[in-house]
């Protein structure tokens, strides 16, 4: 077997690459005034290029009075070549002390003169610090994996890193990525994850000051969701401000407004101003923050909104879209909007994985809580009778549980009443959805009971009951009692207690 001496070639290259004895061509690189010339040996650049064995066998490269061929490179920057150099005569790169721009630039480089292997050394390098990388200034390593198809693989690691730490990233600048994501079609899912970020966070983009600066296509991509956590008349006041802000000719102050001035935001404003829910607005803010820009909005929707506010149970025609997640209002000291939805489509029979929109069907009307109204069943009846449907959600005491049911009926009467569509639930952590655990009603026959000497009560015998004046519930469906049981077990205790618990009239919206 032959004995291979490359470290004796790589030495012999580097002196070489020092001396630049008998050079024959020179490279000028970089822009004036920040330009450099490199004495170069066009033989050992074909032979490791070939973009060099092209640019030195045909016209490309000029002969100067000396006789030396020049080739002029004003796109590369001149530290970037010098290390091109180094490797092409050396095999050597020192990616650690390099900064990050001059990388990003190598590989372009690397790229340009078809050094496939300096090309995988510097994506590999890249892909090994890439969250680094994509923090230091997201944007330009973004469109750089986009505007070259020759970096496949890197683009992929890039696009799943982003989209692992999307939350990170929106924080560092949401603005400038919002702006280069939204029309390109590499960032599809980097996108959705985006969406579902900024509707749960819109103050990381509405926080901040050059929020302004938000393309039309991103504002109109977010309030066209309906489960965007913004009420709507903050949303109004943020449109107008950024439609002024297109127009620097505009005042602030509306009062100024000439019809001209609102015929120019109107036009800037319009396709936005459709995706506005004003009948989700309540009609004070609506006539401090919308009515003083009425000039804005075709006659017939504010004609349709002020019938909407005046005239009772006055159905909207126009605009019409669902409760967005921002304007949802809950009287609840229990609970949160999440679980809120978890009712809503365990009421409708979905399931809790159920991908659907952030849309909740129903209003939630706070009826009774114990802690303001007492433990009393006379007053629970009182609150809670000839209501008709309602949901009963009570907190364990030194514990992150709630329990409770569902009555599709109403509580009024002395009797047992047979519904199909009952349930009792519990869950083990508000935090933690996928532990809520639903008991649908098996015996139908006695699904809820009715008593005034009782709270709510779920079943025979009964499977969830709250006593007259008592903190102390139980669950029999849970217990070794001979009693009618209605529900399938799902873990709520035979007996606990309970800190407070409230009463939600439920009503199809």
């Amino acid at each position: 077997m032959a004995t291979i001496y490359s470290s004796d070639v790589t030495d012999d290259f580097k002196k070489l690459y020092e001396t630049k004895e008998d050079y024959d061509a020179i490279i000028i690189a970089g822009k004036k005034p920040n330009f450099k010339e490199f004495q170069v040996h066009s033989l050992i650049l074909r032979t490791r290029s070939s973009y060099f064995h092209c640019a030195f066998s045909t016209n490309w490269a000029k002969r100067n009075n000396d006789g030396y061929l020049v080739l002029k490179k004003p796109n590369i920057n001149a530290l970037v070549f010098e290390i091109i150099l180094k490797y092409l005569y050396c095999g050597i790169v020192d990616f650690q002390s390099q900064k990050n721009e001059i990388i990003l630039e190598l590989l372009v480089a690397a790229d340009e003169f078809g050094i496939q292997r300096l090309i995988n050394s510097v994506q590999e390098f890249l892909i090994q610090n890439c969250y680094k990388f994509l923090r230091s200034d997201p944007i330009k390593m973004l469109d750089l994996v986009i505007c070259h198809n020759a970096f496949v693989n890197l683009k992929t690691v890039f696009l799943e890193t982003l989209t692992k730490n999307c939350k990170d990233f929106l924080r560092k600048d949401p603005i400038k990525i919002m702006n280069f994501i939204i029309y390109r079609d590499e960032f599809n899912e980097f996108r959705k994850v985006s969406l579902e970020i900024i509707c749960e966070n819109p103050e990381l983009l509405f926080n901040s000051d050059e929020y302004v600066s938000l393309e039309k296509g991103v504002l109109m991509w977010i309030f066209n969701c309906d489960d965007l956590e913004m009420r709507e008349s903050e949303i109004w006041k943020r449109l107008i401000k950024w439609g002024i802000a297109k127009h620097p000719t505009l005042q602030n102050d509306i009062t100024k407004f000439t019809l001209k001035d609102f015929k120019t935001l109107e036009k800037t404003l319009h396709e936005l101003i459709q995706l506005v829910r004003f009948h989700q607005i309540n009609g004070e803010e609506f006539m401090f923050e919308v009515w003083p820009y009425r000039h804005l909005i075709s006659d017939n929707l504010i004609e349709d909104i002020l019938h909407y506010f005046l005239v009772s149970n006055a159905v909207s025609h126009y605009n019409v879209f669902p409760v967005r997640w921002g304007n949802i209002k809950l009287d609840t000291v229990l609970v949160n909007k999440n679980f809120i939805l978890l009712l809503s489509k365990w009421i409708d029979k979905k399931i809790i994985d159920d991908k659907s929109l952030k849309e909740i069907r129903y209003d939630f009307n706070l009826l009774f809580r114990s802690s303001i109204d007492g433990y009393s069943s006379r007053i629970f009846h009182q609150r809670c009778d000839n209501k008709g449907a309602t949901i009963v959600i009570a907190k364990m005491s030194d514990s992150n549980m709630l329990v409770g049911g569902y009555n599709p009926l109403d509580w009024n009467g002395n009797n047992y009443k047979c519904t199909e569509d009952s349930f009792i639930f519990l869950l083990n952590d508000l935090n933690n959805l996928q532990s809520a655990k639903i008991g649908r009603v098996t015996n139908c026959n006695y699904a809820v009971y009715c008593n005034n000497d009782y709270g709510p009560n779920f079943g025979g015998g009964h499977d969830l009951y709250a006593p007259n004046n008592s903190r102390n519930w139980y669950c029999s469906s849970n217990s070794n009692i001979l009693s009618i049981h209605c529900y399938p077990i799902i873990g709520i205790p035979y007996s606990f207690t309970i800190s407070d618990y409230e009463v939600f009239q439920v009503v199809k919206n």
